[in-house]
């Protein structure tokens, strides 16, 4: 039967038998008018009526009453239908396409980096353990930290991410080198000098990170926080348990009052009613979108870098404070209940997990260290984290009928935790 077939725009006479199924007259058709290609495999192809009518494949043209001259259309099925596959092994290669991020060349320049930096710090680790005493091993560390900055300068020549790791691992063995070039107490002058060398070395490294340049905001932080701490100890002769109080608490206020001064430095245009017609240029809008989003995406990063590094302040902090008495005890258990409380403000999942992790892991410590300084309080401590436990599991699993009043007092929660965190401090340090 002689019958107009549109393919791609393009109409082609052809003369299709009547009584066949078009299960067997597609694939004929399709390869004639050579449209099997990868989609056509995958989807299948149909015909088309001009009135918008699929013809079922099973039926032939007669019994679906198409008659001769018609007018009918060769099309992919639906794209949003299942993919059809010839055997077991393609289905499951287009799965693992699909599901899986293949491996990529930047991936073994990325790992390659990683066990760099881990393999570099645990030999800092190890200079550190083995302390001041001789030439070799401040030597040793400074050795690595410039192969680490040559190897930073190397990967940005070649344009690649990961440089912003190995300079911050060269801060860290920076910082072993002055901490066991010279005697002393190891958490007076001899930590200064460490966050010291380590802050100049990462502010020397600013211009070679280009965008990665927030990530440093955290390591320079705690460049600060170790540099308060030799001064306070050593240079002005204050107790170690004060300073750090001190410490602990600026950091968590700088970590809860970053994604504010993050979100202030982003740029918003403001568009008034009175502005004059032609006052904002639509040739404007992709330059400012593609800077704006760049800007948050460098924020983003920035308040990451520093939760991550008040966390590990706090976590430093926590033997020295939980040995002053319930003060300090409640001080850390304050500033981590904080953290944790201070993701419910935020969309970010990285930004969620680096605050809920980072206080379960002070509170976790706070909890190790007093049970191993007193015995007599295991049980008790047990007990504590039992129900804590419980209360979580119970606030996620109760229905959202319960949500709006465990918001509310959520809520009061956090407040009254935030304002109790100055008053600790003071009372750890013995103003008041």
């Amino acid at each position: 039967m002689p019958v107009t077939v549109v393919y791609e725009r393009i109409p082609v006479d052809i003369s299709l038998p009547v009584d066949l199924p078009l299960v067997e007259v597609v694939p004929a058709l399709a390869q004639k008018l050579e449209g099997l290609g990868e989609e056509a495999s995958a989807y299948g192809m149909c015909l088309t009526t001009q009135a918008g009518r699929v013809l079922d494949d099973s039926l032939s043209l007669a019994d679906q009453r198409v008659g001769a001259g018609e007018v009918l259309t060769l099309d992919l099925r639906s794209t949003e239908a299942e993919h059809r596959y010839d055997d077991l092994t393609e289905a499951v290669a287009a799965a693992v396409e699909r599901q899986q991020v293949a491996w990529d060349p930047k991936d073994t320049l990325t790992l390659s980096v990683g066990a760099t930096c881990l393999l570099f710090t645990a030999g800092g680790a190890l200079l550190l353990r083995q302390g001041p005493g001789g030439w070799v091993t401040p030597a040793c560390a400074a050795v690595a930290a410039v192969l680490l900055i040559l190897a930073a300068l190397a990967i940005r020549q070649l344009k690649e991410k990961g440089a912003w790791a190995l300079v911050i691992t060269a801060a860290v063995l920076a910082g072993v080198t002055l901490h066991t070039g010279f005697q002393g107490p190891p958490t007076g002058l001899r930590m200064a000098a460490a966050g010291a060398v380590g802050a100049s070395l990462l502010g020397a490294c600013i211009p070679l990170l280009d965008r990665d340049r927030p990530l440093l905001a955290g390591p320079l932080l705690v460049c600060v926080a170790m540099m308060a701490t030799g001064l306070g100890t050593q240079a002005l002769g204050y107790r170690l348990a004060p300073v750090l109080a001190l410490v602990s608490a600026t950091a968590a206020g700088i970590s809860l009052l970053t994604p504010w001064l993050a979100l202030a430095s982003v740029p918003v245009t403001i568009s008034l009613p009175d502005q004059p017609e032609g006052y904002h240029r639509a040739e404007d809008e992709g330059p400012i979108k593609a800077a704006l989003t760049s800007r948050i995406l460098n924020m983003h990063g920035l308040v990451l870098s520093v939760r991550i590094a008040c966390s590990m302040i706090v976590l430093a902090s926590v033997p020295a404070l939980a040995s002053v008495g319930y003060d300090g005890v409640a001080l850390v258990a304050a500033i981590a209940v904080a953290a944790m409380l201070s993701t419910r403000a935020v969309r970010s999942r990285a930004d969620v997990t680096a605050g809920v992790v980072g206080g379960m892991l002070i509170l976790a410590t706070l909890v190790l260290v007093i049970v191993l300084k007193r015995a007599d309080v295991v049980m008790p401590m047990v007990v504590l984290v039992g129900v804590v436990g419980v209360v979580v599991l119970l606030l996620n699993v109760l229905g959202p009928t319960y949500r709006p009043r465990l918001a509310r007092l959520t809520d009061v929660i956090e407040i009254l935790v935030l304002l109790s965190i100055a008053p600790l401090a003071a009372l750890v340090i013995g103003v008041l």
